[in-house]
């Protein structure tokens, strides 16, 4: 009897801490924007540095963080200078503004960071949240007669899980963006197109291929593809000229 109220205890001491810790958070919210567009930056990688956990931004480039003040916050994202922010002691809403990094070329030769190698690290960095695993049955029993009281948060639902759980699948997705950026680069595109900013941009946007469809592709199969888009973004070009054309004589 001593031994089960000793484990309701703990129980209420865990749900006190989390119940503490929440209350402490402040919500940080706004949009990640390009310094001098001051357009919105979709998918920029959001990770608080202490708790790390993260987020990544909308397609149009908002987004929302909890975090404890003091805390540091970390905006990355391919091709912009990392931007550091330590979280206020209040909520706030603000926008965060990426500065584009220059790169130097030597001659004509455009040479791109190892996707390869980029990933590695990236998984090294959050080797725990890429090797987390859901608590099931089988966890539950072999914890329960060393550590009950470990056992049984299994059975409770757990914000932080759900916060870990969360973050693995934007980690995950994040790596593929950053798969197919490698790969469909606006070296290759504007190569084989003679398309430039910003008609290059709207035509990769448009056209961006999948990560399932990149991931079997050979280098045939990818220029292929950008040769066929590209012959079907001409006629429909042409299409929306003769079409724009011809109203006012209808009129």
């Amino acid at each position: 009897m001593i031994r089960f109220f000793a484990y309701i205890g703990a129980l209420f001491l865990f749900f006190f801490i989390n119940l503490q810790d929440t209350v402490a958070q402040v919500r940080l919210s706004g949009m990640v924007a390009d310094q001098d567009t001051k357009t919105g930056i979709p998918f920029v990688s959001i990770v608080n540095k202490r708790a790390m956990t993260g987020t990544l931004s909308t397609e149009s480039g908002r987004f929302y963080i909890e975090a404890m003040a003091g805390d540091t916050i970390e905006f990355s994202m391919i091709g912009y200078a990392t931007k550091v922010l330590v979280t206020p002691g209040m909520s706030a809403t603000m926008d965060i503004l990426l500065q584009k990094r220059l790169y130097e070329l030597e001659g004509v030769n455009v040479q791109g960071k190892s996707h390869y190698k980029d990933s590695l690290a990236m998984r090294a960095e959050y080797g725990r949240y890429f090797n987390y695993k859901k608590p099931g049955a089988l966890d539950v029993l072999k914890t329960l007669p060393a550590n009950p009281v470990t056992a049984l948060t299994y059975l409770v639902p757990s914000k932080a899980r759900k916060r870990k759980e969360e973050f693995r699948g934007q980690l995950e997705y994040w790596e593929k963006e950053k798969y197919i950026d490698y790969r469909y680069s606006p070296e290759i595109v504007g190569r084989m197109t003679k398309l430039q900013s910003p008609e290059l941009d709207s035509f990769m946007y448009k056209y961006r291929p999948g990560y399932e469809f990149l991931n079997s592709a050979s280098e045939y199969d990818l220029l292929l593809y950008i040769k066929n888009s590209f012959e079907e973004y001409k006629k429909t070009k042409v299409q929306t000229a003769d079409t724009a054309g011809a109203s006012p004589a209808k009129q």
